[in-house]
């Protein structure tokens, strides 16, 4: 069941977004626009993450302390942005709940009900060990840490995306720098969705008169007729003729708050475009950058987890490049193989990247 929850603020939490010079600003621009051929593919579709046991105890301590979802649930659930979970990193998190209970002065009941409150936003995929050795980095993870390398795996195999983690030591090899990188991307994508909202309403704002004029005369047409056009023209002209006929002095003052006014507006949609640019700039700086050369299976996991609505093994064959596109019989034969683990079959024959999990609470596990 989904649990109903306040709304998150996006302006307060796109604020709280690392500010930076203008000389750090121009060189995260410059190398925003590098041919990378690894981050391509980071603009198509919605974002994606994927969740760490160390992020998880940073969001539930925010929860507990703010009585607010952390910022990467938000998304998750505003639809901008979908989260992954390795399954053997939920049990993880599942076995060191006690040990942030008792960290956080809370029951373990407690930390369950508000974990629970995020897993329906929330996919788990459970990888099978030959998908999960397919990338290097992954393997230079798991030689540090074994712990890290379900998360590793799966993030490697989906990237370019965000990898919500406070563990950057382990998690060098996918270019994590810092502990604060993942929280910094979300946050960076929630400065994109912001930036492109201000964008979109300094846009609108020459249209709205025109649009406005347009609506009110489509409403008159539909109530006296065509006359109603006719009546526009006949104002449009009138607006023309009464201006032809100010003085020289006059008209070049309507000429003048014109230019000024357009000048206002022109700064306005030029500002929101750098707000947003400089959003995307960071975002790409902050996330796992996609693999030199895409295996099949990261390209059919990736097709999944991007995708808006469940697939069919025809339309999945049908959106990858030629160079990865598996028989449609086999991928056919090893969805169904995977149904429930993998991949959830949403409808016959269609399927989904990962399924939905809910924890036990304390008192029903035997």
């Amino acid at each position: 069941m989904v649990v109903e929850q306040d709304s998150e603020s996006w302006r307060r939490l796109a604020d709280g977004a690392p500010k930076l010079s203008p000389g750090e600003l121009a060189d995260l621009l410059a190398s925003s626009y590098s041919p990378d051929a690894r981050l391509a593919d980071l603009g198509r579709g919605r974002l994606l993450a994927v969740l760490d046991t160390s992020n998880v105890r940073t969001g539930l301590h925010h929860q507990l302390s703010h009585d607010s979802l952390p910022g990467s649930i938000s998304m998750a659930r505003d639809g901008s942005m979908r989260m992954f979970m390795e399954y053997e990193t939920l049990l993880e998190t599942q076995r060191k709940l006690p040990k942030f209970a008792r960290q956080f002065g809370v029951t373990v009941a407690e930390l369950t009900r508000i974990l629970n409150e995020w897993l329906p936003y929330i996919r788990v995929v459970r990888l099978p060990s030959p998908l999960r050795e397919l990338d290097r980095r992954a393997l230079e993870v798991r030689s540090l840490d074994p712990d890290d390398y379900p998360a590793a795996a799966l993030a490697a195999l989906l990237s370019p995306c965000i990898l919500l983690t406070g563990n950057h030591n382990d998690f060098g090899p996918l270019g994590v720098q810092n502990e604060k990188q993942g929280v910094e991307a979300v946050e960076a994508g929630i400065a994109v969705k912001v930036g492109e909202a201000r964008f979109q309403a300094s846009v609108m704002v020459p249209a709205a008169p025109v649009m406005a004029a347009r609506e009110i005369t489509k409403w008159a047409s539909e109530k006296i007729g065509p006359w109603a056009w006719a009546g526009l023209a006949v104002l449009l002209i009138a607006g023309g003729f009464l201006y032809s006929r100010q003085p020289e002095e006059q008209r070049a003052k309507i000429r003048a708050g014109a230019v000024q006014a357009g000048k206002v507006v022109l700064g306005q949609i030029i500002q929101a475009a750098a707000e947003v640019e400089a959003a995307r700039a960071q975002l790409r700086a902050r996330v796992i950058a996609g693999p030199a050369a895409r295996s099949p299976q990261s390209a059919i996991l990736r097709e999944l987890a991007l995708s808006e609505h469940s697939l069919s093994a025809q339309q999945l064959t049908d959106r990858l490049d030629e160079a990865v596109r598996p028989p449609v019989a086999g991928l056919r034969g090893y969805l169904r193989a995977n149904d429930t683990a993998l991949v959830y079959q949403v409808r016959r024959g269609g399927f989904a990247l990962g399924t939905f999990y809910k924890l036990q609470m304390p008192d029903e596990q035997g």
